[in-house]
């Protein structure tokens, strides 16, 4: 794993001389106003309320989900914390510069970004008053659904039958109920996801997104091989790169990085990173207290 740590520490060193430097955060491992709503066909401006609820059907909850979205979103793990130091640092870009649709990717499939988009979403619906919607842009081979307990049944409509003019964007919604928040599944698999993903009407569902939530995650195809995530990219504000620890070659994630651009990522996330003993202790000592002397 020291040439990955080798490669961030160069990339950081470069980055500094002409963007904010890369914030590079461990995940533990662990299995009232009315606004205008473009129209994706036509582009005529329509009437869209975002004080009522954007979708009064489709509604889940997270029972069925994964054990390891479930620790995310619990506040008393480690995990969970590892989720809300990268919420705070994406928080504090946001201030500086406004930063509000952020894509989730990685260089080879396997690495764990759509548990890493689908957590974030989850932790900062999490937070009092943020509308948070997650899109699931891998119209390849898409996940998101499984991670949430949907288990295929939202395979029926999504992000491919909005771009092709099929559905609109809030009747292709599903709204989780606690924490309460949005997810758009990728839908039907189409036989052409990189023309879907060239049309204006991927511009147009991000500009509505925007109006109508706090912070979008999009989870996004691997960039190695596929041009997808580089249609994508130029739509979104900012950029995160998910790495495999100790599985993925430096030379993978420098080819990612380059294809992307460096100045579009904001952030590393090392995932299924061991744990280190201190931050077990640190953790223990916070959420349990320290032992009590004996009388």
């Amino acid at each position: 794993m020291s040439e990955i740590f080798d490669f961030l520490k160069k990339a950081e060193a470069e980055r500094r001389k002409t963007s904010p430097a890369i914030i590079a955060v461990p995940i533990i491992e662990a299995e009232n106003a009315v606004r205008a709503e473009p129209s994706l066909e036509t582009g005529i401006e329509e009437p869209l309320t975002t004080e009522v609820e954007i979708c009064s059907a489709d509604k889940f909850d997270l029972t069925n989900a994964s054990r390891q979205i479930k620790s995310v979103l619990d506040p008393l793990t480690l995990i969970g914390e590892q989720f809300r130091l990268l919420r705070s640092r994406l928080s504090l870009l946001q201030k500086q510069r406004g930063i509000k649709t952020v894509l989730v990717t990685s260089s080879v499939p396997e690495e764990g970004k759509t548990f890493i988009a689908s957590g974030l979403a989850g932790v900062f619906a999490q937070e009092p008053g943020k509308r948070v919607v997650l899109i699931d842009a891998d119209m390849r081979k898409p996940k998101s659904g499984w991670n949430f307990g949907l288990n295929g049944s939202s395979g029926s409509m999504g992000l491919s039958e909005v771009l092709s003019g099929k559905q609109d964007f809030h009747g292709a919604l599903f709204m989780s109920l606690n924490p309460q928040f949005y997810f758009m599944p990728s839908g039907p698999l189409p036989t052409n996801p990189s023309e879907l993903l060239s049309t204006r009407n991927l511009e147009r569902t991000l500009q509505i997104a925007a109006e109508s939530f706090d912070w979008i995650i999009i989870d996004s195809p691997p960039v190695l091989a596929l041009s997808d995530t580089t249609l994508l990219t130029p739509l979104c504000d900012t950029v995160i790169m998910v790495v495999r620890a100790n599985s993925t070659a430096s030379k993978l994630v420098l080819d990612a990085i380059n294809r992307i651009g460096r100045e579009r990522i904001s952030g590393i996330v090392l995932n299924r990173q061991k744990q280190a003993g201190s931050s077990r202790y640190y953790y223990k000592y916070y959420y349990r207290g320290p032992k009590r002397d004996k009388e």
